[in-house]
């Protein structure tokens, strides 16, 4: 039996960087009321586990890249991904001292992270396997160092760290790269092998598409309908993220972090991309060795009938 979710109250994170631009643009350009749903905007704690409270039903809906959610769905959290968003918004930095040349380098090295579970560290843990490095905190081949966000640029720039992998387009950082100090060691748009691994998608509570399906749907398809809108109007959708405080940026700040993303919204490629990522995630430790991808990719998936 379904019960159904038609003109209930929808509870969503508020958004918290450049890189949630369709969700800005969906809840900002009316792609949600479009859709019939009452959707309002909460920010998190800072040091909530998102995961676990859409898996209570604190939150109907978030998003982050899949690798987060692998494990808590695997140990019973009750959420589904459906719709990836968008590529791009992940980056490794180095020094430009010559300290770290290559990813392969950082073995036996430091890496600031904001989060041990964080999408960052998930992502560049597949960049370290490729290079033959277990970046599993147990295997201590790297050494994952977690550092608040704001203060990861001046922890590399102090040499505190050896590099620091970075989520959302955040902007010291990039600055750090203008002023030459910093760069780009690896990222999920153009240079990680791994780069075909949607960055962002949807994670919906699993009792929220399980009684009504159809709303999900509806749903994702307004989130995609934001992602596609602030692919198409860059300016203008780094101007509403500054003008109304979303990130803490000027808008052409901002709009150098939207030209790196590529807004691709798709549930088909998301569903597509689990299986074989679960399979080189498990590589990397994070996941036990016994795990079987294509369960696990079930698991993780909700088809909501969507065909974009």
């Amino acid at each position: 039996m379904t019960r159904s979710w038609a003109g209930r109250q929808l509870t969503l994170t508020t958004p918290s960087g450049a890189c949630d631009a369709p969700l800005v643009i969906a809840y900002e350009k009316g792609f949600f009321k479009n859709a019939g749903l009452d959707v309002v905007l909460k920010k998190a704690g800072k040091d909530e586990d998102i995961t676990a409270a859409v898996g209570s039903g604190k939150y109907v809906a978030s998003n982050g890249i899949f690798f987060n959610y692998l494990g808590p769905i695997y140990n019973g959290t009750p959420v589904k991904l459906s719709g990836g968003l968008h590529h791009g918004c992940l980056d490794l930095y180095a020094r430009t001292d010559g300290s770290v040349p290559t990813v392969a380098s950082l073995k036996g090295k430091k890496i600031g992270v904001s989060n041990l579970q964080g999408s960052a560290t998930n992502f560049f843990s597949l960049d370290l396997l490729d290079a033959g490095i277990n970046s599993s905190p147990a295997a201590k081949q790297v050494e994952w160092v977690v550092i608040e966000q704001d203060l990861l640029p001046k922890a590399l720039k102090d040499k505190r760290v050896d590099a620091i992998a970075t989520a959302g387009g955040f902007l010291p950082i990039i600055q750090g790269v203008k002023d030459g100090w910093a760069r780009e060691l690896s990222n999920n748009r153009d240079i990680s092998a791994n780069a075909d691994q949607p960055c962002c998608a949807v994670v919906l509570n699993s009792d929220f598409v399980t009684q009504d399906p159809v709303t999900a749907g509806k749903l994702v398809s307004a989130w995609a309908d934001g992602s596609r809108w602030a692919g198409a109007n860059l300016e203008e959708t780094a101007e509403i993220e500054s003008t109304k405080n979303y990130v803490a940026g000027k808008p052409d700040e901002i709009l150098q972090v939207l030209k790196t993303l590529t807004f691709d919204p798709s549930p088909k490629n998301l569903r597509e991309s689990l299986q074989p990522g679960i399979e080189k995630y498990v590589r990397t430790g994070f996941l036990p060795a016994d795990v079987k991808a294509g369960a696990l990719a079930d698991k993780v998936f909700v088809d909501l009938g969507l065909n974009f």
